[in-house]
């Protein structure tokens, strides 16, 4: 049995979309398509690993909010990998900047409730550690991506990205 096909993201090589959008001119984005596919790969293990997590977490005598802190993992879970392959099909720095923010952002999150819950007794934190060793990992391999982005002359409306 092939567990990869059990898997709840998709497989980079299933965006089909995203190498039809640049077809004829992948060989410029090349190094920005490996990097947004090996921090891609790797949320994919995350993902794996802090699903599992989530169905370990359980109300305890003290503490009987488990569930509410499961929702809130699994939000932030759910939306890294939708932003890494958007910042990958977009044209504009400030979109691929915007997009890199809200991973980053929901992987801070995540890792917060992650350690409460481990603190509050409602998951094991041997197993939050491990999570949190991935994400390191995940944290070098997204700065990585980030530096691939090519400033552009595309003004930010909002003036965050400039």
């Amino acid at each position: 049995m092939d567990f990869s096909e059990m898997h709840s993201l998709p497989a980079w090589e299933d965006h089909r979309m995203l190498k039809k959008r640049f077809e004829g001119d992948e060989w410029k984005l090349r190094p920005q398509f490996e990097a947004a596919e090996q921090l891609y790969n790797k949320w994919r293990e995350i993902f794996v690993l802090v699903e599992s997590y989530c169905e370990t977490l359980q109300d305890s005598e003290e503490y009987d909010h488990a569930e509410k802190n499961k929702e809130l993992i699994w939000q932030n879970l759910f939306i890294v990998a939708p932003k890494i392959i958007g910042a990958a099909g977009a044209d504009t720095y400030t979109l691929k900047m915007e997009n890199a923010s809200i991973v980053r952002n929901n992987c801070r999150e995540m890792m917060e409730q992650i350690r409460f819950t481990a603190i509050v007794g409602a998951g094991e934190e041997k197993y939050a550690e491990a999570i949190e060793q991935e994400v390191e990992i995940f944290r070098e391999l997204f700065r990585n991506w980030v530096s691939t982005f090519i400033k552009d002359d595309h003004e930010d409306e909002w003036g965050l990205f400039i």
